[in-house]
Protein backbone atom coordinates (compact mmCIF):
# COMPACT_ATOMS: atom_id res chain seq x y z
CA UNK A 1 0.00 0.00 0.00
CA UNK A 2 2.84 2.53 1.18
CA UNK A 3 4.42 1.87 -2.74
CA UNK A 4 1.36 2.72 -4.46
CA UNK A 5 1.04 6.15 -2.37
CA UNK A 6 4.69 6.37 -3.37
CA UNK A 7 3.69 6.08 -6.92
CA UNK A 8 0.57 8.03 -6.84
CA UNK A 9 2.59 10.71 -5.67
CA UNK A 10 5.34 10.61 -8.22
CA UNK A 11 3.33 9.42 -11.19
CA UNK A 12 1.36 12.75 -13.25
CA UNK A 13 -2.03 13.47 -13.48
CA UNK A 14 -2.33 13.44 -16.75
CA UNK A 15 -0.91 16.38 -18.76
CA UNK A 16 -1.62 19.42 -16.80
CA UNK A 17 -0.44 18.81 -13.00
CA UNK A 18 0.99 16.07 -10.54
CA UNK A 19 -1.20 14.09 -8.52
CA UNK A 20 0.98 15.75 -5.27
CA UNK A 21 0.38 19.80 -6.72
CA UNK A 22 -3.30 19.17 -7.28
CA UNK A 23 -3.81 17.05 -4.10
CA UNK A 24 -2.58 19.81 -1.78
CA UNK A 25 -5.24 22.64 -3.68
CA UNK A 26 -7.95 21.07 -4.41
CA UNK A 27 -11.20 22.80 -2.84
CA UNK A 28 -12.79 20.27 -0.47
CA UNK A 29 -16.42 22.26 -1.18
CA UNK A 30 -16.00 22.10 -4.71
CA UNK A 31 -16.13 18.35 -4.82
CA UNK A 32 -19.18 18.14 -1.86
CA UNK A 33 -20.74 21.39 -0.48
CA UNK A 34 -23.92 20.38 1.29
CA UNK A 35 -25.70 23.55 2.79
CA UNK A 36 -26.30 23.10 6.99
CA UNK A 37 -28.86 25.08 8.81
CA UNK A 38 -28.13 27.67 11.24
CA UNK A 39 -28.40 26.48 15.09
CA UNK A 40 -30.60 28.61 16.78
CA UNK A 41 -28.01 29.99 18.85
CA UNK A 42 -26.53 31.76 15.90
CA UNK A 43 -27.33 35.70 15.64
CA UNK A 44 -26.08 36.50 12.23
CA UNK A 45 -25.34 34.27 8.90
CA UNK A 46 -22.72 36.39 7.14
CA UNK A 47 -21.65 36.04 3.88
CA UNK A 48 -19.23 38.16 2.60
CA UNK A 49 -18.21 38.58 -1.09
CA UNK A 50 -14.33 38.93 -2.11
CA UNK A 51 -12.56 38.53 -5.49
CA UNK A 52 -15.79 36.17 -6.91
CA UNK A 53 -14.99 34.53 -3.82
CA UNK A 54 -18.34 33.77 -1.35
CA UNK A 55 -17.26 33.17 2.55
CA UNK A 56 -19.90 31.80 4.44
CA UNK A 57 -20.12 33.08 8.45
CA UNK A 58 -21.83 32.51 11.61
CA UNK A 59 -21.65 35.17 14.59
CA UNK A 60 -22.91 34.09 18.15
CA UNK A 61 -23.83 36.66 20.52
CA UNK A 62 -23.28 36.11 24.43
CA UNK A 63 -25.97 36.85 26.80
CA UNK A 64 -24.31 39.16 29.01
CA UNK A 65 -22.76 42.17 27.85
CA UNK A 66 -19.89 42.24 25.20
CA UNK A 67 -16.51 41.91 26.15
CA UNK A 68 -14.72 41.78 22.45
CA UNK A 69 -14.71 39.70 19.04
CA UNK A 70 -13.04 36.10 18.93
CA UNK A 71 -12.75 34.46 15.64
CA UNK A 72 -12.33 31.10 15.45
CA UNK A 73 -10.72 29.90 12.20
CA UNK A 74 -10.81 25.56 11.55
CA UNK A 75 -8.36 22.73 9.86
CA UNK A 76 -7.75 22.03 6.69
CA UNK A 77 -10.61 20.06 5.57
CA UNK A 78 -12.76 20.85 7.79
CA UNK A 79 -15.88 23.74 8.49
CA UNK A 80 -17.20 25.91 10.88
CA UNK A 81 -18.93 22.57 12.16
CA UNK A 82 -15.59 21.80 14.13
CA UNK A 83 -15.71 25.14 15.89
CA UNK A 84 -19.29 25.10 17.10
CA UNK A 85 -17.89 24.36 20.73
CA UNK A 86 -15.48 26.78 20.56
CA UNK A 87 -17.66 29.41 19.47
CA UNK A 88 -20.14 28.25 22.49
CA UNK A 89 -17.69 28.36 25.03
CA UNK A 90 -16.45 31.91 24.10
CA UNK A 91 -19.95 33.25 24.08
CA UNK A 92 -20.66 31.74 26.96
CA UNK A 93 -17.72 33.72 28.25
CA UNK A 94 -18.97 37.00 26.90
CA UNK A 95 -17.37 37.39 23.71
CA UNK A 96 -18.97 37.85 19.95
CA UNK A 97 -18.32 35.00 18.15
CA UNK A 98 -17.18 34.64 13.95
CA UNK A 99 -16.68 31.05 12.74
CA UNK A 100 -15.94 30.69 9.03
CA UNK A 101 -15.78 28.20 6.31
CA UNK A 102 -12.50 29.04 4.56
CA UNK A 103 -12.76 29.05 1.07
CA UNK A 104 -12.46 25.73 -0.60
CA UNK A 105 -14.42 24.71 2.90
CA UNK A 106 -17.78 23.85 3.87
CA UNK A 107 -20.65 26.34 2.19
CA UNK A 108 -17.91 29.38 0.88
CA UNK A 109 -16.90 28.63 -2.53
CA UNK A 110 -13.18 29.02 -4.13
CA UNK A 111 -11.87 26.49 -6.43
CA UNK A 112 -8.42 26.24 -4.72
CA UNK A 113 -6.52 26.64 -1.34
CA UNK A 114 -3.71 28.55 -1.12
CA UNK A 115 -2.51 27.90 3.10
CA UNK A 116 -3.46 31.82 3.92
CA UNK A 117 -2.42 33.61 1.14
CA UNK A 118 -5.73 34.60 -0.01
CA UNK A 119 -7.14 33.14 3.22
CA UNK A 120 -6.01 35.67 5.18
CA UNK A 121 -7.26 38.99 2.72
CA UNK A 122 -10.99 37.12 2.93
CA UNK A 123 -10.88 37.39 6.57
CA UNK A 124 -9.78 41.42 6.47
CA UNK A 125 -13.06 41.57 4.16
CA UNK A 126 -15.24 39.61 6.84
CA UNK A 127 -13.85 41.77 9.10
CA UNK A 128 -14.47 44.82 7.37
CA UNK A 129 -18.20 43.96 6.71
CA UNK A 130 -18.39 43.37 10.60
CA UNK A 131 -17.04 46.79 11.32
CA UNK A 132 -19.62 48.37 8.40
CA UNK A 133 -22.26 46.31 10.55
CA UNK A 134 -21.31 47.72 13.62
CA UNK A 135 -20.87 44.16 14.74
CA UNK A 136 -17.18 44.43 15.71
CA UNK A 137 -16.76 44.89 19.75
CA UNK A 138 -13.00 45.57 20.58
CA UNK A 139 -10.58 43.89 21.30
CA UNK A 140 -10.37 41.39 18.42
CA UNK A 141 -9.29 38.17 18.94
CA UNK A 142 -8.45 35.36 16.25
CA UNK A 143 -7.68 31.93 17.40
CA UNK A 144 -6.85 28.66 14.42
CA UNK A 145 -5.99 25.63 14.48
CA UNK A 146 -3.54 24.30 12.08
CA UNK A 147 -4.31 25.38 8.71
CA UNK A 148 -6.14 28.19 10.52
CA UNK A 149 -3.18 29.17 12.75
CA UNK A 150 -0.95 29.55 9.82
CA UNK A 151 -4.00 31.43 8.47
CA UNK A 152 -4.76 33.38 12.08
CA UNK A 153 -0.83 34.31 11.58
CA UNK A 154 -0.81 35.47 8.06
CA UNK A 155 -3.86 37.94 8.88
CA UNK A 156 -2.85 39.65 12.00
CA UNK A 157 0.38 40.66 9.73
CA UNK A 158 -2.13 42.62 7.80
CA UNK A 159 -4.77 43.49 9.51
CA UNK A 160 -3.72 45.56 12.84
CA UNK A 161 -7.01 45.58 14.20
CA UNK A 162 -6.21 42.04 15.79
CA UNK A 163 -5.21 42.74 19.36
CA UNK A 164 -4.29 38.96 19.87
CA UNK A 165 -3.78 35.41 18.37
CA UNK A 166 -3.24 32.24 19.24
CA UNK A 167 -2.06 29.87 17.03
CA UNK A 168 -2.27 26.03 17.96
CA UNK A 169 -0.38 23.56 15.94
CA UNK A 170 0.38 25.89 13.07
CA UNK A 171 2.59 25.79 9.98
CA UNK A 172 5.85 27.55 9.66
CA UNK A 173 5.88 27.67 5.64
CA UNK A 174 3.70 25.79 3.11
CA UNK A 175 7.65 24.77 2.19
CA UNK A 176 8.35 23.35 5.06
CA UNK A 177 5.20 21.52 5.85
CA UNK A 178 4.86 19.84 2.84
CA UNK A 179 7.94 17.39 2.98
CA UNK A 180 7.06 16.91 6.62
CA UNK A 181 3.26 15.39 5.87
CA UNK A 182 4.62 13.10 3.11
CA UNK A 183 7.25 12.04 6.12
CA UNK A 184 3.96 11.14 8.11
CA UNK A 185 2.45 9.79 5.21
CA UNK A 186 4.68 7.71 3.50
CA UNK A 187 7.25 6.77 6.56
CA UNK A 188 10.57 5.37 5.54
CA UNK A 189 9.53 5.82 1.57
CA UNK A 190 9.54 9.59 2.30
CA UNK A 191 13.15 9.45 2.00
CA UNK A 192 13.27 8.24 -1.77
CA UNK A 193 11.42 11.48 -2.69
CA UNK A 194 13.63 14.61 -3.60
CA UNK A 195 13.62 17.61 -1.84
CA UNK A 196 13.73 19.39 -5.02
CA UNK A 197 10.80 17.56 -6.59
CA UNK A 198 8.25 18.21 -3.47
CA UNK A 199 9.74 22.07 -3.41
CA UNK A 200 9.16 21.87 -7.68
CA UNK A 201 5.10 20.26 -7.08
CA UNK A 202 4.57 23.25 -4.41
CA UNK A 203 5.50 25.89 -6.87
CA UNK A 204 3.34 23.62 -9.16
CA UNK A 205 0.56 23.60 -7.44
CA UNK A 206 1.36 27.94 -6.74
CA UNK A 207 1.25 28.42 -10.20
CA UNK A 208 -2.24 26.40 -10.78
CA UNK A 209 -4.44 27.84 -7.89
CA UNK A 210 -2.36 31.35 -8.23
CA UNK A 211 -0.95 32.28 -5.11
CA UNK A 212 2.78 32.99 -4.56
CA UNK A 213 3.68 29.50 -2.25
CA UNK A 214 6.55 31.78 -0.73
CA UNK A 215 3.85 34.10 0.80
CA UNK A 216 2.29 31.30 2.63
CA UNK A 217 4.62 31.52 5.78
CA UNK A 218 3.25 32.01 8.84
CA UNK A 219 6.78 32.36 10.06
CA UNK A 220 7.82 35.34 7.30
CA UNK A 221 4.30 37.10 8.41
CA UNK A 222 5.03 36.70 11.94
CA UNK A 223 8.01 38.97 11.93
CA UNK A 224 5.45 41.54 10.71
CA UNK A 225 2.86 41.03 13.73
CA UNK A 226 2.05 43.32 16.33
CA UNK A 227 -0.46 41.80 17.92
CA UNK A 228 0.45 39.40 21.15
CA UNK A 229 0.75 35.44 20.33
CA UNK A 230 0.29 32.29 22.41
CA UNK A 231 1.37 29.13 20.37
CA UNK A 232 0.56 26.06 21.13
CA UNK A 233 2.19 22.62 19.69
CA UNK A 234 2.38 19.27 20.51
CA UNK A 235 5.75 17.57 21.15
CA UNK A 236 4.26 14.53 19.62
CA UNK A 237 2.77 16.12 16.88
CA UNK A 238 2.99 13.48 13.93
CA UNK A 239 2.23 15.91 10.90
CA UNK A 240 3.44 19.27 11.80
CA UNK A 241 6.64 19.14 14.30
CA UNK A 242 6.98 21.33 16.85
CA UNK A 243 10.02 22.75 15.74
CA UNK A 244 7.37 24.74 13.18
CA UNK A 245 5.98 26.67 16.58
CA UNK A 246 9.33 27.75 17.75
CA UNK A 247 10.71 28.72 14.68
CA UNK A 248 7.30 31.02 14.73
CA UNK A 249 8.05 31.44 17.99
CA UNK A 250 11.82 32.91 17.38
CA UNK A 251 10.32 35.26 14.80
CA UNK A 252 7.76 36.58 17.34
CA UNK A 253 10.09 37.64 19.72
CA UNK A 254 8.89 39.19 23.25
CA UNK A 255 5.38 39.45 21.97
CA UNK A 256 4.44 35.59 22.00
CA UNK A 257 4.30 32.73 24.42
CA UNK A 258 5.10 29.22 23.28
CA UNK A 259 3.29 26.23 25.26
CA UNK A 260 4.28 22.53 24.56
CA UNK A 261 2.12 19.84 25.63
CA UNK A 262 2.99 16.27 25.12
CA UNK A 263 1.45 12.84 24.53
CA UNK A 264 -1.40 14.04 21.89
CA UNK A 265 -1.08 13.72 18.42
CA UNK A 266 -2.40 16.91 15.82
CA UNK A 267 -5.43 17.00 15.64
CA UNK A 268 -5.70 16.52 19.31
CA UNK A 269 -3.57 19.49 20.42
CA UNK A 270 -6.60 21.99 21.35
CA UNK A 271 -8.21 19.36 23.81
CA UNK A 272 -4.56 18.50 25.73
CA UNK A 273 -5.00 18.94 29.66
CA UNK A 274 -4.16 22.88 30.57
CA UNK A 275 -4.91 23.99 26.99
CA UNK A 276 -8.25 25.50 26.85
CA UNK A 277 -7.43 26.71 30.33
CA UNK A 278 -4.07 28.72 28.83
CA UNK A 279 -6.13 30.40 26.26
CA UNK A 280 -9.03 31.55 28.50
CA UNK A 281 -6.26 33.38 30.24
CA UNK A 282 -4.29 34.44 27.60
CA UNK A 283 -7.21 36.07 25.89
CA UNK A 284 -8.56 37.61 29.28
CA UNK A 285 -5.50 38.99 30.49
CA UNK A 286 -6.09 42.68 29.87
CA UNK A 287 -2.18 43.28 30.26
CA UNK A 288 -1.15 40.73 27.18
Amino acid sequence: MLLALLALVLGAAGPRANALAIGMIVSPSNVRREPVAAPADVREVLDVERAGVRIHNWLFEPDSAVRGTIVVLHGIRDSKLGSLGAARAHAARGYRVLIWDARGHGESTGRYLTYGVHEARDLVAVIDALERRSLLARPLYVVGSSYGAATALQHAALDRRVAKVVAIAPFASLREVVPAYLRWQLGALAGLVPEAWIQARVGEAGRVAGFDPDQACARCAARRLTAAALLIHSRDDERIPYTHSEEIRAALGPRAKLMLVSGVGHVAVGAAPGVQRAVEDFLDDPLR
